[in-house]
């Protein structure tokens, strides 16, 4: 994957600064790779990230993390689609 863009820096750094979108707590930056709704992956892109903890993003820190249920489990246990909250956040 390339480096991020000036661009891409910039919103990689606001959406960093935002809370957890489960528990709003102090979140790192997740890229978005999977959907809720169907198997697959889209490419991985700087602008498609959203903000999660670390218990809710890393298989280490919990077992309701992205990384343990996949994009697929985590709507179905969180009922967030990190798919379209990260094209929300993307196009303001």
């Amino acid at each position: 994957m390339a480096r991020p863009t000036a661009s891409e820096k910039r919103h990689i750094a606001a959406v960093a600064e935002m809370p957890c979108l489960v528990c709003g707590g102090r979140a790192t930056v997740h890229h978005v790779t999977g959907y809720a709704d169907r198997m697959g992956r889209a490419p991985r892109s700087h602008m498609r990230v959203v903000p999660l903890c670390p218990p809710h993003h890393q298989i280490q820190f919990g077992a309701y993390s992205v990384e343990a249920l996949g994009h697929r489990g985590f709507f179905k246990w969180h009922g967030i689609d990190l798919m379209a909250e990260a094209e929300r956040l993307a196009n303001g």
